[in-house]
Parts: C-alpha cells; sequence; structure tokens
C-alpha cells in the first residue's frame, strides 16, 4: 500500500523525528474539550509520539489524489484515532476501552500504546472488505439517487410527503451519551465544523450546553411528526431505544398516537450483555435494545391501559413468575425486558420505576438463582408468591395475551388460550377450563365460531392510555 510504505519510511519515533513531524506536520491545537474531562484540550489526550504519528499519516492521506480513496483512508484514520490515544486500555479478555466506553474523555490509569500503522491497516482492511460485500449493490443508478444530508429529523422538507416505504431510526438517548461532546476530538482531526445550531437541533438531555428535558422532548416530537408525514400509509417506522426513564418510553408512544401512529408491538434486540454476577441492573436497563414498531394506517387503534384491578406489586411479581414460569426459569434480562415491554403495553411502566428502582433485591429475596445457568427460579416445594385470586391472576394473563394477539392484527381460539394460559399458572391452583371461559366472556368477544379478542374500550376492563 503507497500510504504504509511512505509512513514506514519517515515514522516518527525518536524523540529528535518526533520533534520535527510536530512542527511540520499539523494536528489539532488549542480545541476546549468538555468540562468534565480529565485533560482540557484535545492533543493532551495523546502523547507526543502519538500526535506526531497521527498527525503524519494524516498528511500523507491528504496527498492522495483519488478523492473516494482518499474519504475511504480517512474513515480508516477516524477510527484509528479512536483507539491511539491515552483514553485507550486493553482488558483482561484481549479487547479494549477508550472514552466513548466512560462517555467522557477519560485518560486510562494505564493507557495501552497501539502500533499506528498496525491499527490503521487494519482498519483500512475491514473498510475494504464491506466495500466488496456491498460492491455487487452499487451501480450508476444507486449512486445518482444518493443523497447525503446534514440536517435535523425535525425538518425533512427535502423528502416528499408520504414517500417513504419505511423508517428505521436509532434516536439519541436523552442524557444517557452527550453524542457532539464525544465527538469534538473527532471533529478536530478530520476538520468538521460544528456549528451554534448544530448544538441547538441536538436532541439531548444536559451536556455541555446544559439542554433541560422539556428541549429534548420537544425535538423528539418534531421529529416523529416529520417521520409520519413523509411514511407512505400502511407502510412501517421501527424505533429503537434503549433509554432508562420510562418518561421517555412514554413520549415516544404518545407522541406517535397523537401523529397518528398505530402502535404494533416491541421487541427487545440482545447486545450481547448478559451476567447477573457481573451486571445487577436496576429494571429500566435493558440487556440491549428495544425495537418499537408503529404502521402508519388511516384508521389507528390506539394503545389502551389495562385497568387490572391489582397492586403494582402483585403486576411485578405475577410478571416475573409468569417469564419464570413459561421457560422454566429466566435470567435478568428476559425479565426486565418482558417487565418493559408489559409495562409498555399495558400502561404501567411509569409506576414500575417509582416503586422497583432496582429489581435484583426483590429476586433474590423471592426466586432461587443458580449461579452456573444464570437463571431465577421458583423455590422448590413452593407455590407462587403473588398469592393473588385465581380469577385476577387469569384475568391477567389473559388481557396480557389478547393485547398481544391484538397488536398482531390476530384471534385466538379458545384452546390456544387454555394452552398459553395453563403453563404460566403452574406451581399454583390451576383453573377450570370453565373458570377461564367465564372470565373470558367478560373482557373479551367471540369472534367467528370459536375465536376471541378483546372488548373494545370496556369502561369496565380498559381506560384510554394517556
Amino acid at each position: 500500500m503507497q500510504i504504509k510504505s511512505a509512513y514506514l519510511s519517515k515514522e516518527p519515533q525518536t524523540e529528535e523525528q518526533i520533534t520535527a513531524a510536530l512542527k511540520k506536520y499539523p494536528y489539532p491545537k488549542g480545541v476546549s474539550l468538555p468540562k468534565g474531562s480529565d485533560v482540557t484540550v484535545v492533543e493532551d489526550l495523546f502523547s507526543p509520539k502519538q500526535l506526531a504519528q497521527l498527525a503524519y499519516l494524516k498528511h500523507l492521506i491528504l496527498q492522495h489524489s483519488t478523492d473516494n480513496v482518499r474519504k475511504s483512508l480517512l474513515l480508516a484514520f477516524y477510527n484509528t484515532v479512536a483507539i491511539c490515544n491515552l483514553t485507550f486500555h486493553a482488558t483482561p479478555k484481549g479487547g479494549g476501552n477508550h472514552f466513548g466506553y466512560y462517555y467522557r474523555y477519560r485518560i486510562a490509569k494505564e493507557p495501552t500504546i497501539l502500533n499506528t500503522m498496525a491499527v490503521f491497516e487494519r482498519k483500512f482492511e475491514r473498510i475494504v472488505a464491506a466495500k466488496k460485500e456491498t460492491s455487487y449493490k452499487i451501480n450508476p443508478d444507486t449512486i445518482g439517487n444518493l443523497q447525503v444530508v446534514h440536517g435535523t429529523a425535525t425538518n425533512l422538507s427535502f423528502i416528499k410527503k408520504e414517500s417513504v416505504d419505511y423508517i428505521y431510526t436509532d434516536p439519541p438517548y436523552g442524557k444517557k451519551i452527550p453524542y457532539l461532546d464525544l465527538s469534538v476530538m473527532w471533529n478536530a482531526w478530520l476538520d468538521l465544523a460544528v456549528s451554534q445550531q448544530d448544538y441547538e437541533q441536538e436532541a439531548i438531555e444536559g451536556g455541555e450546553h446544559h439542554k433541560t428535558k422539556d428541549e429534548y422532548n420537544s425535538l423528539m416530537a418534531q421529529s416523529i411528526r416529520e417521520m409520519y408525514r413523509v411514511l407512505k400509509f400502511d407502510r412501517w417506522m421501527s424505533f429503537v431505544f434503549a433509554h432508562k426513564d420510562p418518561e421517555f418510553w412514554h413520549l415516544i408512544i404518545e407522541t406517535a398516537e397523537q401523529c397518528g401512529f398505530e402502535y404494533a408491538g416491541a421487541v427487545a434486540q440482545k447486545n450481547g450483555q448478559t451476567s447477573f454476577k457481573k451486571r445487577q441492573n436496576p429494571f429500566t436497563v435493558l440487556s440491549g435494545q428495544l425495537i418499537i414498531n408503529f404502521r402508519k394506517v388511516r384508521k389507528p387503534r390506539y394503545i389502551l391501559k389495562a385497568s387490572l384491578g391489582m397492586d403494582i406489586s402483585d403486576i411485578v411479581t405475577q410478571t416475573i413468575e409468569g417469564i419464570i414460569a413459561k421457560n422454566n426459569g429466566a435470567s435478568l434480562e428476559q425479565i426486565n425486558d418482558e417487565l418493559i415491554i408489559k409495562g409498555l403495553e399495558l400502561g404501567f411502566l411509569d409506576l414500575l420505576k417509582k416503586q422497583y428502582s432496582d429489581l435484583t433485591p426483590l429476586l433474590l429475596d423471592m426466586f432461587d438463582y443458580d449461579d452456573k445457568t444464570e437463571l431465577f427460579a421458583i423455590r422448590k416445594n413452593t407455590q407462587f408468591k403473588s398469592h393473588l385470586d385465581l380469577d385476577l391472576r387469569v384475568r391477567y394473563y389473559l388481557i396480557s395475551y389478547l393485547r398481544r394477539m391484538e397488536l398482531q392484527r390476530k384471534t385466538a381460539t379458545f384452546d390456544e388460550i387454555v394452552l398459553h394460559i395453563i403453563p404460566l399458572l403452574k406451581n399454583g391452583t390451576t383453573p377450570e377450563a370453565q373458570t377461564i371461559l367465564n372470565i373470558l366472556q367478560d373482557i373479551a368477544e367471540r369472534v367467528g365460531d370459536d375465536s376471541w379478542q378483546l372488548k373494545k374500550q370496556s369502561s369496565a376492563q380498559l381506560s384510554m392510555y394517556l
């Protein structure tokens, strides 16, 4: 590779070479970092040797005559800068973490110094592999139709009304990650300007510009309205979210419904992080992400809040016992996800946060935990702990199951309902089929010969979810 040969022939290694390179080749100088960083300016995130080598490497890249190749090389350089700095440190299992892992510019106690060219070459090879994988899809039409926009999702005026087939969006998570603040280092190296308007349009709570929750909510709501405008009818929007605060979950659901979207269910997507021993999470932290799906239809049906007639502690216990019984044991992540999805769909997620900011003490007190399988289970020789009236427990599972069927635009036969309910009630008193039928007739209505669906806005059982 031309860049590699040129670099290795004059790689700054000695103190004299490093000093000379820093005088000759541009690198970020005097660019302030956000408050809370371990150092005040970008150049202090690097050793003199790292600065000199990165500056020289960037100089060589910018000399390349082909624009497309130069941009690919800069992408590899961007990924090299991410770990060739003093915030990076190796982890025991062979990986490593940099400042992005901690959401702030944190100098490692014992920085791991990597070989700059080796890292750059590895990053470039991955870009080449990605280009090869997608090359068969790239042609004059796709290139001609490509449009890259630097702007805000609150204003999609460049997209025609009802012209988009599908939206998959992964928005910023409130105050969890200060994206623009964390981009300062890369922007400085890549000569990318960030304007005051960019900060004003950033959907975040807090950050260097101390934005409020109301500002975040407003920007999110505006973007959802714009997405509704550009999406075609009978098409879908998938909203990826991993936020801790139920208020933001409800904001998404409520704003989407106000715009005219119909909620179509949520699915947990794992990110590989597991283990109760390593990470004793409060219930509001997903083990991965939640994909919330919406559909743009002409007559949307709205989420209804189930009036279950039980205390929130009973709902929590009942849900936990149900997922454990259904799977013959459940991990912390499975329990977390089940509670969040149930809370969303039945409208009690906000109550969960108020009363159960940390779920683990309850789990350890009420259930057995197996260190080997990392699963919770009903304690041996015990029955369910919720001690709810059998009719109320049946009612809870019926509403939950039929709600899920409704979101999938399906009905369920009585046999299907019974087969779903009975496993959730094991370790306790098993109801007669007539008991299930009696409760079913109270909350649902028959469709066809032997199918059932929830009654529409029954005042006795359901109230509008606001």
